[in-house]
């Protein structure tokens, strides 16, 4: 056999193989697209019904509160105060933050 028939049939040896790892490497990448966008949906999933819930556990307590207490908007100050509190010590926190990178 002559080396330039050789390096010909290196060459389309070399060219099929190639094409099958690229065939490979496309399925491969493929199957990790879905099972990436599969957690993420039920990621996303879990996040927005952990969210949803947790909205109706506050509506329930102020409800009740406000049954025990006679007045519902009374009820609704009581319930948003903790998050009243915790906004205005995130903005301090943040303020102070910004200070210090200064």
């Amino acid at each position: 056999m002559s080396t330039i028939r050789m390096i010909a049939e290196a060459v389309r040896l070399a060219s099929e193989l190639a094409v099958k790892e690229i065939a490979l490497f496309s399925g491969e990448v493929d199957r990790l697209a879905r099972t990436v966008s599969a957690w993420a949906l039920g990621i996303g999933t879990v996040v927005l019904l952990a969210c949803v819930s947790g909205f109706l556990l506050l509506m329930a307590v102020v409800k009740g509160l406000g049954t025990l207490i006679g007045s519902e908007p009374l009820a609704a100050v009581i319930g948003a105060a903790p998050f009243v509190v915790a906004a205005a010590l995130l903005t301090r926190w943040g303020l102070r933050s910004m200070e210090l990178r200064r």
